[in-house]
């Protein structure tokens, strides 16, 4: 069974990834309008991961993990939504900015789908 800080570290160690991308961009002056909203994404997003992890970990010997899992989904996808929107709407309304959110969007969900799916397999036996 995979322990909250399991998640946590590895989650940590694709956050640091991340940073170390945004970073490198920072770099590059096509790039610099969004660098500050790449870094609150990767912020929001990595609390909305660790939220939703918090839960599917505890969850993953249950039968009914792909419930609290989708659910999970539901809710970061909304919360991602109306941040989007938000932002959109009061602060920049400039329609390139969707594209890194929803790439650091897409990159925590991935991870997170991957370490849970590794731990449902270890729980079950399947390895």
């Amino acid at each position: 069974m995979m322990k909250f800080r399991h998640f946590v570290k590895s989650l940590l160690k694709v956050t640091f990834a991340m940073a170390v991308v945004l970073f490198a961009l920072g770099f590059f002056k096509f790039y610099l309008p969004y660098i500050i909203i790449s870094w609150v994404s990767l912020a929001f997003f990595l609390g909305l991961t660790m939220f939703s992890g918090y839960y599917n970990t505890r969850s993953v010997r249950k039968p009914f993990f792909i419930n609290i899992f989708f659910g999970t989904m539901a809710v970061k996808f909304m919360f991602s939504g109306i941040f989007i929107f938000t932002y959109f709407l009061l602060i920049e309304p400039d329609k390139w900015v969707i594209l890194p959110m929803m790439a650091i969007f897409f990159a925590y969900k991935a991870a997170e789908t991957l370490l849970l799916v590794k731990a449902f397999r270890e729980s079950e036996g399947v390895v």
